[in-house]
């Protein structure tokens, strides 16, 4: 009985010898900052158990955050900071990053600080990139972009250039502190046989640190021939030829021919290349020697048709 009382009391005494972490603040709000200049906090840190407190790891969860801690172990009662910088270059916007601290306390062996920071850039655009999708080759289409004031100081737009881009013009105008940019994209002024392309405009402003901006404009013309089905699929069982109609209609009206067609499937054909038409009615053949399985191919076909002088047409396979 004496010995079990011993060894309670022993037990006791260990566990009440324990280190045990606190933190004067586990979160730190820089609010509003530049994106060109970093910043610092500062988290003190203390023993409040009666053992050793030992810091094993420090963690940030980027490499935007480093970190450097005064003292690694801590006698009960002492304390030391950790002070956290935070780099906000290439950041923008709204950031929350973390760090964990482990340490040998056992009841909290890991705990997590946090800070968050609102970069604001000097001119912030509503958007980086323009998107011109399925744009008619006939009309101008529009879009618009809003630069905000970050600091303040109002926008003010000198020009806008986007060199190799006819097809592309710019109108601006001020709205209190911000500037409005209008992009218009105009598809008559669209080289001949061009589908598709990224332009970029450089947006430069009166803001000495802060000259310019790029606009990225990505675009892609509404095809001028529509296929229907978009989607040939031939699904049967192997040893046999197999047919399908293909329409290919010219969106203005125009007549056109097919003058080529390239199948990635050998002994593929094509009947109904000689008709000249604004809709043109072809028979694709599939041969009866392709295997047995399921396959995604395509087949591309060359026109007359000055807007659009190529097209492709995928072709599925189910066969048995």
């Amino acid at each position: 009985m004496f010995r079990r009382l011993l060894l309670a009391c022993a037990t006791a005494t260990l566990m009440a010898q324990a280190p045990a972490i606190s933190f004067d603040k586990l979160h730190h709000d820089f609010g509003r900052i530049p994106p060109d200049r970093k910043v610092a906090a500062k988290y003190r840190v203390t023993n409040t158990g009666n053992a050793y407190l030992n810091i094993t790891q420090v963690r940030p969860s980027c490499g935007c955050t480093y970190t450097v801690l005064g003292k690694w172990s801590l006698a009960p009662g002492e304390a030391t900071e950790i002070e956290a910088t935070f780099d906000p270059r290439g950041v923008k916007g709204l950031v929350r990053k973390s760090i964990e601290v482990v340490s040998n306390d056992p009841k909290t062996p890991a705990i997590t600080l946090s800070l968050e920071a609102e970069v604001v850039q000097e001119i912030m655009p509503s958007v980086e990139s323009v998107y011109f999708h399925q744009a008619p080759k006939s009309l101008t289409t529009r879009s618009q972009v809003r630069y905000t004031s970050g600091n303040g100081e109002p926008v003010q737009i000198v020009d806008v250039k986007a060199p190799g881009a006819p097809f592309l013009t710019f109108a601006y105008r001020p709205e209190g502190k911000d500037f409005v940019l209008d992009v218009a994209f105009d598809g008559r002024k669209v080289p001949t046989g061009q589908q598709r392309g990224v332009e970029t405009a450089t947006v430069r402003f009166t803001n000495p640190r802060m000259s310019q901006l790029p606009l990225n404009v990505q675009w892609d013309l509404k095809p001028s021939i529509q296929a229907s089905p978009v989607e040939l699929v031939f699904q049967d069982t192997v040893g046999k030829e197999l047919r399908q109609k293909l329409t290919l209609k010219q969106a203005d009206g125009r007549p056109f021919r097919v003058t080529k067609v390239r199948p990635s499937i050998p002994g593929m054909r094509v009947e109904g290349l000689n008709q000249k038409a604004a809709t043109v009615e072809l028979t694709v053949i599939l041969p009866a020697t392709v295997k047995a399985g399921h396959a995604t191919e395509v087949l591309a076909l060359s026109t007359d048709d000055p807007d659009q002088p190529e097209l492709t047409v995928r072709v599925v396979t189910l066969l048995k």
